[in-house]
């Protein structure tokens, strides 16, 4: 019968390399919890997304036939966020909620995007209020989503709207 020290030093090395493989696997899952609300959605039940240079050109086209129309204005709102210009995507965003407030998606970039600014707290709480309100079966949800996002500096856990 082998020793177990015998065993250990003539596996060392793959021993080792387990060792690597789960402590990663352990770092891996800990950066997902903590970013998992980057992460786009691939739930095969979501509308496909369009990206990139495709999502500028629809958003291009709509936006000349409809400029005043509130889904050209989310896609070109998206298409800038993706270019890293934040400030033109929100006026885009705004002159959407002129035309179609109550649109659930439309809070939700919108909040999103006011956080991504680094707006104050109570600016993004009014909006996802709005979001609460409106759809209430998404609340828990939605508290939980932009507690992450926006690193505990909003918590919803004593208050009720209601």
């Amino acid at each position: 019968m082998m020793k177990i020290s015998t065993y250990l030093r003539a596996n060392y090395i793959p021993l080792l390399i387990v060792g690597l493989c789960a402590a990663l696997v352990l770092v891996e899952r800990y950066q997902r919890r903590i970013y998992e609300h980057m992460q786009p959605r691939i739930d095969p039940r979501a509308q496909p997304q369009l990206r990139g240079a495709a999502l500028s050109e629809l958003a291009q086209v709509l936006h000349e036939l409809y400029p005043e129309g509130a889904q050209a204005n989310v896609l070109t709102a998206q298409a800038l966020i993706e270019k890293g210009r934040f400030q033109e995507a929100r006026q885009h965003l705004e002159q959407a909620l002129q035309t179609r407030g109550r649109d659930q998606g439309l809070l939700f970039l919108y909040a999103q995007l006011l956080l991504d600014l680094g707006e104050e707290p109570e600016k993004v709480r009014v909006i996802v209020d709005e979001i609460r309100r409106y759809f209430p079966r998404s609340r828990e949800k939605i508290e939980d989503y932009f507690e992450r996002a926006s690193k505990g500096r909003m918590n919803f856990a004593a208050e009720s709207i209601y």
